[in-house]
């Protein structure tokens, strides 16, 4: 007894501390709302209201249906319900303050399910292990940057990973109880999952392992034959299929329940939903996805979570202690192991072997991935090899704190658009052309001061099509943009770094690139602005168009630690490097277009 009250105090400090890495720099955009998810989520729900009569909510065109199916829609109603007892925030910004209350709102509301997750992580490890586990991945879930970034915003990312915990919780608890309450407790988990996001979908393996009967799923487990194997689980299936059936039928009513439009309005939902996955799949070519070219299924996220999501020596722990579990369990076939792989398996199959592969994706992989190297480190047979995996894990540990704690400097600071657009209002004169690329936000932003507001509407805007085929005209367009532009503007790397890395796809606007970078266009670089991760002296950049980041960061007399290539996504939002060059000498259009032209 003692030792429980032990263990819930533990977690209790670890939540503490999480929540302080969560909740702080909250408002680290000022309340302009810089993510885009976030921000269509947030003018989804600002618009939605309650229908006039009962036939206008079952109408495809009511309003309120978000008419938005990329992701589900539980998140966008919790927030239009909570929100009505948003405070109103007092941030300066040009445009509706309800916008920022809500984003608020659910920035805090994000923060919380992802301590939930810490929470249902430590229950779930504690019921199928024990709560040395459980404290084990709590503890690295606190510190792990990918779930304080995402914590950050309102996406789904945090509500989708708590409820995916949190139906393997309850599905673990009904393997054992076999009790009706647990099974409607797992399906109204699963059913807010799916709700949440389609990918929750794989959940249905796990559920279908706890439904299984005890005695069957024992011998399943140890089974050595594929044959046998594959009877025993259709005996055992066949045995468990009304309790199966109860918990998907509570599951699809509350998926209806969250999400009804997605029987009012299927059309718009499965067209939304089948494009997406095409997207996904590398199908249909978008060019927010052409970022993954020539990425290596698998290998890209695992190293990109052990990197920048994890720190590298957590990531290495995580994954090792993965592997290791799997290759125990294909040994020993112990139940609870598999359980953990029915769903982390899975799900990293249909993640990784995808085109996207954006960072966030693996959130909901994170909690089983610890409760893995966990189970490794805590039950390992040798003393010896546990007491180095001990020490290798405090180390990991600390690393990992020391990171999260240089991550979240980046929010005390101000965002670099914000910092940027008031140099180009106070340097740039009005009327001046700016050339800015599509598929990305615009610069400046306006801005309201004690002094006045200004806007972008000051200055005269060129936009470059660099994403466009490579072909004649576009280098037309491109050369009359130079020529009539003062400035060119770069609000990330979006383009650039994607574009420099695809030569075979795009040779013209790669040299555009090159030349714009080393000033043989005519333009300089005159203003950068910056927001990096650091602790103390040391600053942690990423690879940023073939390694020129780096130069960027030099004057500070810091060191600066070059971590590779960054997911895109993991670097745009909260410290991206918007650069702005001059017009220093101006060519002509031929001396242009011969410089451009392969």
């Amino acid at each position: 007894m003692k030792r429980e009250r032990g263990a819930f105090i533990a977690l209790g400090l670890i939540l503490l501390v999480a929540a302080s890495l969560r909740l702080y720099g909250i408002a680290w955009d000022s309340g302009y709302l810089f993510h885009p998810d976030e921000r269509k989520i947030l003018l989804i729900v600002a618009d939605l209201r309650l229908p006039s009569s009962v036939p206008e909510f079952f109408s495809s065109e009511s309003p309120l249906n978000p008419k938005f199916f990329a992701y589900g829609s539980f998140p966008i109603y919790f927030l239009k319900f909570l929100g009505c007892f948003a405070p109103p925030i007092p941030l300066n910004v040009p445009w509706r303050e309800d916008f920022v209350s809500l984003a608020m709102l659910g920035r805090v509301l994000s923060a919380l399910f992802d301590l939930g997750t810490m929470a249902m992580t430590f229950l779930l490890a504690r019921r199928l292990y024990n709560a040395t586990v459980g404290l084990f991945a709590s503890a690295c879930l606190a510190v792990t940057v990918l779930h304080i970034q995402l914590a950050h915003f309102y996406a789904v990312d945090t509500l989708l990973t708590c409820l995916v915990v949190t139906t393997m919780y309850f599905a673990a608890r009904y393997a054992e109880s076999k009790t009706l309450r647990d099974a409607i407790l797992v399906g109204i988990s699963f059913g807010l999952a799916l709700a949440t996001k389609i990918t929750a979908l794989p959940l249905i393996v796990p559920i279908t392992v706890a439904v299984m009967p005890a005695s069957n799923g024992a011998v399943l487990a140890r089974s050595p034959a594929l044959a046998r194997f594959l009877k025993r689980w259709r005996d055992a299936l066949w045995q468990a299929r009304s309790w199966l059936a109860q918990i998907l039928g509570v599951a699809l009513a509350v998926f209806i329940i969250a999400q009804p439009y997605v029987v009012l309005d299927p059309m718009r939902y499965f067209g939304q939903v089948g494009t997406e996955l095409l997207v996904a799949r590398g199908w249909l070519d978008y060019p927010y996805t052409r970022q993954y070219a020539d990425t290596l299924p698998f290998i890209y996220p695992i190293v990109q979570s052990s990197v920048w999501g994890m720190s590298l020596p957590l990531g290495i722990l995580a994954w090792a202690g993965s592997a290791f579990l799997g290759w125990r369990w294909f040994r020993r076939r112990d139940w609870r192991d598999g359980f953990i792989l029915s769903w982390a398996l899975i799900y990293f199959v249909i993640t990784g072997a995808q085109y996207a592969k954006y960072l966030r994706y693996l959130l909901p992989l994170l909690p089983f991935l610890y409760i893995m190297a966990s189970v490794v480190i805590a039950h390992h047979t040798s003393r010896f090899v546990a007491n180095v995996l001990r020490v290798a894990y405090s180390l990991s540990l600390m690393l990992a704190f020391i990171y999260s704690l240089a991550f979240v400097s980046l929010y005390s600071r101000e965002h670099p658009w914000l910092t940027i657009s008031k140099w180009i209002y106070t340097n740039i004169p009005a009327q001046s052309t700016l050339a800015i690329e599509h598929w990305d936000d615009a610069l400046p932003v306006p801005i309201r001061s004690p002094q006045g507001e200004r806007a972008p509407t000051e200055y005269r805007m060129r936009v470059l099509p660099m994403y466009d085929a490579d072909d004649a005209p576009k280098i037309e367009q491109v050369v009359d943009a130079l020529v009539e532009s003062d400035y060119v503007i770069l609000a990330t790397q979006r383009l650039s770094a994607t574009i420099t890395r695809l030569p075979q796809r795009y040779p013209i606007s790669a040299r555009y690139y090159r030349l714009l970078f080393t000033g043989q266009l005519g333009f300089d670089l005159v203003a950068s602005a910056t927001n990096p991760i650091t602790f103390g002296n040391i600053v942690i950049v990423d690879e940023r168009w073939g390694d020129l980041a780096a130069p960027l960061f030099s004057a500070s007399k810091a060191s600066v630690w070059n971590g590779g290539r960054a997911d895109e996504s993991f670097t745009v939002y909260d410290h991206p490097i918007p650069l702005v060059f001059k017009k220093t000498h101006a060519l002509s259009r031929d001396e242009l277009r011969a410089r451009l032209s392969p």
